[in-house]
């Protein structure tokens, strides 16, 4: 058995893409695993493929740590300065967090929270850094502040003591996957069709 490896964000579910990789690619399966900074792996040759989150120029922190903390798009310049493919898969909503006992909790969970109604709040953080989102979320379950970041990252991230609602008008985020030039090949274009939706029996 051979093994495609997969590392993913935070707040990426990608179980379903897993599943219909392994039926569909004879002799393979996929092998994932959740890692802060999922961009690292991949140019280290770690990680065959990663499920990268690209903030864009409205959030803190960028699409990975190191030389390329502050880096906020997968772009062609810097798929050519790093030899990388990037194709984007879906776009995330923004989403606040908040102490458990706020007003806003009183909103149903899919009823989003009108920035308005956080005005005279402590914004502790606005952005994807995970680390930092976590640190931020243990001041906000002590009834401080609140924390704007990613939904499905919050999702990922919840604490006790904390509550998190979709944040009306918030700037988006994209999930992307990214893969080195020289990692391209078939098994990763069956995983990458997969995860774009492609049916069993469509050819590339």
């Amino acid at each position: 058995m051979h093994y495609l490896r997969v590392v993913f964000a935070p707040g990426v579910v990608p179980g379903k893409w897993f599943g219909r990789f392994d039926s569909r690619v004879p002799g393979w399966r996929a092998a994932g695993a959740q890692a802060d900074d999922p961009l690292r792996h991949v140019l280290a040759g770690t990680a065959d493929i990663g499920i990268v989150r690209i903030p864009g120029v409205h959030w803190d922190g960028g699409v990975g740590a190191g030389d390329l903390a502050g880096l906020k798009e997968i772009g062609n310049a810097e798929m050519d300065a790093h030899g990388l493919h990037r194709v984007l898969l879906y776009e995330e909503t923004a989403g606040v967090a908040v102490p458990a006992d706020h007003p806003v909790t009183a909103l149903g969970d899919g009823e989003p929270v009108d920035p308005d109604d956080l005005t005279g709040d402590v914004l502790l953080y606005r952005g994807v850094v995970p680390s930092v989102v976590r640190e931020n979320l243990d001041v906000v379950a002590a009834n401080v502040g609140h924390v704007v970041a990613p939904r499905p990252l919050l999702r990922s991230l919840n604490r006790r003591g904390v509550a998190h609602r979709t944040l009306s008008g918030g700037p988006g985020t994209q999930v992307a996957l990214v893969w080195r030039r020289d990692r391209d090949d078939e098994v990763v274009q069956q995983f990458v069709g997969t995860c774009r939706g492609r049916r069993a029996s469509s050819s590339r």
